[in-house]
């Protein structure tokens, strides 16, 4: 269906496509929620927490569902990007920014360069694996934790307390500067794997004859 979409070449059919399906679902979408906070059936929080949830979890399933690695990583972004909204409304402005900014930004990034970079070709495509079983498992264990949680959590209005970006920077950089120095090593490392294996596959590569 996408194929027959009047777009050249250059353009990626499954984002346009994509594009244009989430806009025609989330602007009546939008138009719902807008309306309902108008005659305060939901406040406007709520209306933020509803869009946020639905970025996560479209996002979650395009991550997981996608067979194109590229796509899978844009969808992985939306999620954090969703994930950082939650946290704004729960007052964490510090851990929306490092969402957006390290993983919103840096590690989907370093996924798309370490992909390009390294020139992964397209696997053949698996219809069943023997994996399934344990993913299903899994899947149940963390849906009947979230589950219980969900229930037997205590519901309340805590009080929130506003926390300096003075004291997050202090605490990351002099009580937390060897977690950051190891990270910032393994990234190198990483990259740096990149590039070895880049000059070894175009090492590789039959010479053209003139």
């Amino acid at each position: 269906m996408l194929k027959r979409i009047p777009l050249p070449d250059q353009f990626d059919r499954i984002i346009i496509g994509g594009g244009i399906t989430v806009g025609a679902i989330g602007v009546p979408l939008g138009i719902v929620l807008v309306t309902l906070v108008a005659f305060g059936v939901i406040s406007a929080p709520e209306m933020v927490f509803f869009v946020a949830a639905i970025i996560v979890i479209l996002g979650a399933l395009g991550c997981v569902l996608l067979p194109n690695i590229v796509h899978a990583a844009l969808s992985l972004t939306a999620t954090l990007i969703g994930v950082a909204a939650l946290y704004l409304l729960l007052m964490s402005e510090f851990l929306a920014l490092v969402q957006v900014l390290v993983y919103g930004g840096g590690v989907v990034l370093l996924l798309l360069f370490g992909l390009m970079m390294t020139n992964a070709q397209d696997d053949p495509v698996v219809t069943d694996g023997s994996q399934k079983p344990f993913a299903f498992l899994l899947v149940s264990l963390l849906v009947g934790t979230f589950i219980t949680l969900l229930l037997s959590g205590d519901w309340g209005n805590p009080t929130a307390h506003v926390v300096p970006f003075e004291l997050f920077g202090e605490r990351l950089f002099r009580e937390f500067a060897l977690p950051i120095i190891v990270v910032a090593v393994l990234l190198d490392v990483a990259i740096t794997g990149a590039l070895v294996n880049v000059h070894t596959a175009t090492d590789d590569l039959p010479e053209e004859s003139e």
